[in-house]
């Protein structure tokens, strides 16, 4: 009744199951549905807000212009301060993105399957989404691509690099191409797993105003807990969503994590350096049991298991306390899970887990 006109035939963001959170011991829950790191974050984290909460001012609200956050923001990325500025969490940027520069009526294009939840952002302002899909085997090809945004002409295109669930990776040199021959399109492109791709178009944002990126501390620096990301953009860009952030909305807390964390990068990097290991280890491993990974970049892979298999086996690992990510509810997916990667260690309990379930029901 009180609902604005484009909540009423919206369709939600499909969330992963709440049983992880329903299990009282969760030091036995391997929860790999959500692309969460699988440890703790770095240690300094948990002294920096010990400290905190035995001397600062819980009372307070948070730091509206944290220059010492920023100051590590610069560093880290190698860019200017003017280049960047903090959010809570990158589904928050996004809000803020499509507040600041969607009009009800526009047009944005999603690079797809991909995150979901941007689509549901865009279509609540009244914004009219539009898919390109990866084609049937999950490649990109950018000329079509190009000749896809020709006809549509959006305002806006989003692209997952590296992309989620499928993994593919984006060259630098595609968005480059991408924001010279379209300078009246604004591309978002979401960097979420870009520790574990290795790929930035960050420098592009000196060279071009039509470039957006949003990074999070949620994967690579497991900060998912505390919802914590930046945006690294043009220096007008920044002014602009500037004007419509609350400053206040990002907590002392997860300011503080990302401080320890920025400084603390060496922590980040070995967590990096294990789960990529341990992602080629268990693709070769289920490539030996017939089951087809796909993923380049991140820290998951998409498994192809069928139909027929694919409940049964969600079901079995979750009776071990192991949580996957079902793909039914993306268009082409129905043959997918996505599984988030995490050390050696843990992933050989999953892999002895999968192989527990191939000798019982078969493959």
């Amino acid at each position: 009744m009180f609902e604005n006109e484009y909540i009423k035939h919206i369709k939600p963001y499909s969330l992963v199951s709440h049983k992880a959170w329903e299990i009282e011991d969760k030091s036995k829950v391997l929860k790999l549905d959500w692309n969460e790191a699988t440890i703790p974050p770095s240690p300094k984290v948990f002294e920096y807000i010990t400290n905190f909460l035995k001397k600062g001012f819980l009372n307070w609200y948070p730091d509206t212009n944290n220059r010492r956050l920023l100051r590590l923001l610069s560093k880290y990325t190698q860019l200017p301060i003017e280049n960047l500025q903090y959010f809570a969490g990158s589904d928050s940027l996004h809000e803020y993105i499509a507040t600041a520069f969607l009009s009800p009526g526009d047009t944005v294009v999603i690079v797809s399957p991909t995150y979901d939840n941007f689509r549901l952002t865009v279509e609540l302002r009244g914004g009219n989404v539009k898919f390109y899909y990866l084609d049937s085997k999950l490649r990109f090809n950018l000329e079509d691509f190009k000749r896809f945004l020709e006809k549509i002409t959006p305002k806006m295109v989003y692209i997952c690099n590296p992309n989620n669930p499928t993994g593919t990776i984006y060259e630098v040199s595609i968005i480059e191409d991408l924001l010279k021959n379209f300078p009246n399109i604004l591309f978002l492109i979401d960097e979420a797993y870009y520790e574990f791709g290795g790929v930035s178009c960050k420098d592009l944002v000196i060279k071009f105003n039509n470039l957006i990126i949003s990074r999070t501390f949620s994967k690579a620096f497991a900060l998912a807990g505390f919802r914590i990301a930046y945006a690294i953009s043009s220096s007008y860009n920044i002014n602009i969503l500037n004007k419509v952030r609350n400053p206040k909305s990002i907590s002392t807390l997860s300011q503080i994590a990302a401080v320890a964390a920025l400084e603390d990068i060496e922590y980040m990097k070995n967590y990096v350096k294990e789960v990529l290991i341990a992602k080629e280890w268990f693709r070769k491993a289920l490539k030996n049991l017939g089951i087809e990974a796909i993923g380049d970049g991140g820290n998951f892979l998409l498994l192809k298991i069928g139909k027929e298999k694919k409940e049964p086996l969600i079901k079995f690992l979750e009776k071990h306390l192991i949580f996957i990510r079902d793909y039914s509810h993306v268009k082409g997916m129905g043959d997918f899970v996505r599984i988030t990667i995490g050390t050696k260690k843990q992933m050989e309990k999953v892999l002895d887990t999968i192989k527990e379930f191939i000798a019982k029901y078969g493959y």
